[in-house]
């Protein structure tokens, strides 16, 4: 349904349309005369289809979308299919699919790149127009199309920075909200373990001080006076043994709650639906360690989006063994050389991981990329 939705858009609309309008007065024009074959009319049919499927598979968000050798070639074949209708039609208005096409370029290389070499590619239909039908307004004509191009090429260029930009943002902003949960849940650890810090030092100090003097006392003291001391000695031994568990309990539960941060770390991700399987009970004391697996999780999202044509990504992370275990993997197409090749990204997890004291497995799989991570309990 979603890739369905994004061929319907407004952009790919906007160039299928009027190849359908070029397309039907083309054929109108060459059935209407006598001067064309039916085979020269065949032949131009068949390659504005031609065209116009490989367009739509360059262009569609399906699983060829990171085969870039193979949307090379569509490229190749739609603007061979320009030159054969421009050798079998003399319509300069088919021109008009030189500029459709010339659209798809700035996804392949550079704006740069692409507006130096406008004059090669847009040469040779007008040559083929002034040289082979003899259409003496042809250089007029190649002058007007190519300014077109220029316009089309700034269009799609624009469209693609804000593009790119408004998903630099949304990332940002995915990660400022993931590291102001963080950073919330090291502050109330902080702060819990202050608590009993001085609850421990000062109140336990204090309460230890008074027990000790309360049983010098008894063993001076004589009568009721002995009793009643020795009471208030059994209730200050009772106090103590009350704060010292306090304090554990407090220190018990002074853990950081990852999930927070993990699920804005994950909301709102274009083209990837995310699954969470966290453990409810996480128990993670150390503010590094769930900064290391807060940002191994968020560019193992950035890998997946950027290399993978993957829809759904998985998220586990469980505590076995001593051990925390995060699970990561997607549902991308397989590669068919399995030979992994390690990025910065990667290699920043691993990095990051081993100076914890953490191992990291990363491999292709039949059902797409996986990344296991295990760590420590105690740095």
């Amino acid at each position: 349904m979603q890739t369905l939705k994004s061929f319907f858009s407004i952009e790919n609309l906007s160039a299928i349309f009027p190849w359908a309008v070029v397309t039907g007065v083309v054929m109108y024009l060459m059935t209407q005369s006598n001067r064309y074959s039916a085979e020269a009319i065949a032949g131009t049919a068949i390659a504005l289809v031609i065209y116009i499927v490989c367009f739509i598979v360059a262009i569609s968000d399906n699983k060829y979308r990171y085969d870039l050798p193979l949307r090379l070639v569509l490229i190749a074949i739609q603007y061979l299919a320009v030159l054969i209708a421009a050798l079998l039609a003399p319509f300069g208005f088919l021109a008009i699919l030189v500029t459709i096409w010339s659209a798809q370029l700035p996804y392949f290389t550079s704006f740069k790149n692409t507006l130096i070499t406008s004059p090669i590619w847009s040469a040779p239909f007008w040559i083929i127009m002034y040289f082979y039908w003899q259409i003496d307004s042809s250089v007029l004509s190649a002058l007007l199309f190519w300014t077109f191009n220029i316009f089309a090429l700034v269009m799609v260029n624009g469209n693609i920075k804000e593009k790119r930009a408004t998903e630099q943002a949304m990332e940002l902003n995915r990660e400022l909200m993931a590291t102001q949960a963080l950073l919330g849940e090291a502050s109330k650890q902080a702060e819990r373990v202050r608590i009993a810090r001085n609850i421990h030092d000062l109140l336990g100090h204090h309460l230890t001080a008074l027990t000790i003097n309360l049983q010098v006392a008894a063993r001076i003291s004589e009568g009721e006076a002995q009793l009643k001391i020795k009471q208030c000695h059994d209730l200050s031994k009772l106090l103590l043994s009350d704060v010292r568990e306090a304090v554990s309990e407090i220190r018990e539960k002074s853990h950081i709650k990852l999930h927070h941060a993990l699920h804005a770390l994950s909301d709102n991700v274009p083209n990837l639906h995310i699954e969470m399987e966290l453990e409810a009970n996480l128990n993670i004391v150390d503010v590094n360690m769930a900064e290391a697996i807060l940002r191994c999780v968020q560019e193992s999202i950035t890998n997946t989006l950027k290399h993978s044509d993957a829809t759904c990504f998985h998220i586990g992370l469980k505590q076995e063994n001593e051990k925390f275990q995060l699970t990561m993997y997607d549902n991308g197409t397989p590669k068919k050389y399995k030979a992994l090749n390690e990025g910065n990204g990667l290699l920043g997890i691993k990095e990051r991981i081993h100076n914890l004291g953490g191992a990291v497995k990363a491999e292709f799989t039949d059902n797409g990329f996986r990344t296991f991570i295990e760590l420590p309990e105690l740095i």
